[in-house]
């Protein structure tokens, strides 16, 4: 199964906890503001080529929570990623292409067109120059698809695509296997009137019924202690887990327990 912990694609970059801040000038004094303090506000706004430039307080690294926050964070992408990658694969074997780094082989939009062309079956145009403003225009032409086919694209534009960001690339490949894949998942119980959302949700519910200390009645709360993810895991994969959690009250360390898992899955 492939889950996006977060339910929607409004997203910007999360920053690599191992990024090391440069002693350049105060961004505060640069811009006339003040920085945040650390522990206020995490940087996950910045592209990695401009991670190595924010300060925080004049370069004071970030507290040992922001760290975690971060690690975890950076893992579970690691994770999606993976996944992500194997899923478009999948269909991309069936006209003979391959995609070697998420991140970097949609940049051009080929292989994004070329996606939504198998899904849909569907013969989209295409741009064959290999400047930036070809590479823009393709991946505005799959954009532009998705958007004809009803499908809701939150902060998401070519260029965030064509420069590689991590976080709203995940964020589109989720959005395109919700409407590809999990919309055509039928569930025992559903209404004509649900969501795919809706449906995927009643699905888990379904999945991890009889299991003690689980409820899933969202896709936010319920799933911070690990214990759903852990569930649904045993339930396919018993061999890999035990259907209770490893460390009871320890999220982090049961979140680093269920990603490794689902490496393997």
């Amino acid at each position: 199964m492939l889950f996006h912990s977060s339910g929607n694609a409004s997203y910007r970059c999360s920053m690599s906890s191992s990024a090391d801040f440069s002693d350049e000038e105060d961004f505060s004094q640069r811009s006339g503001t003040v920085s945040p303090a650390p522990g206020d506000t995490l940087p996950w706004n910045l592209p990695k080529h401009e991670r190595s430039k924010r300060k925080i307080q004049g370069g004071s690294v970030l507290d040992p929570a922001e760290r975690a926050v971060l690690r975890i964070a950076d893992e579970r992408d690691k994770v999606q990623k993976k996944t992500f990658t194997k899923w478009i694969n999948q269909h991309l074997m069936k006209v003979r292409k391959h995609v070697n780094d998420l991140y970097e082989d949609l940049r051009d939009g080929h292989n994004l067109i070329s996606l939504l062309e198998v899904l849909s079956g569907d013969t989209l145009p295409r741009e064959k120059g290999r400047m930036r403003f070809h590479r823009l225009q393709n991946v505005q032409i799959a954009l532009d698809y998705l958007k004809k086919r009803q499908v809701k694209l939150v902060n998401i534009r070519n260029d965030d695509i064509t420069d590689g960001n991590p976080k709203l690339t995940l964020g589109l490949i989720w959005t395109i296997i919700l409407h590809f894949q999990i919309s055509d998942i039928h569930v025992t119980g559903e209404s004509e009137d649900m969501s795919a959302k809706e449906r995927l949700l009643l699905w888990s519910q379904q999945t991890t019924e009889g299991y003690a200390g689980v409820r899933c009645e969202n896709f936010t709360t319920c799933w911070r202690d690990g214990r759903l993810f852990n569930a649904i895991i045993h339930k396919y994969r018993q061999v890999l887990c035990l259907c209770h959690c490893p460390v009871p009250g320890d999220r982090i360390g049961v979140a680093d327990h269920n990603y490794l898992l689902s490496g393997h899955t």
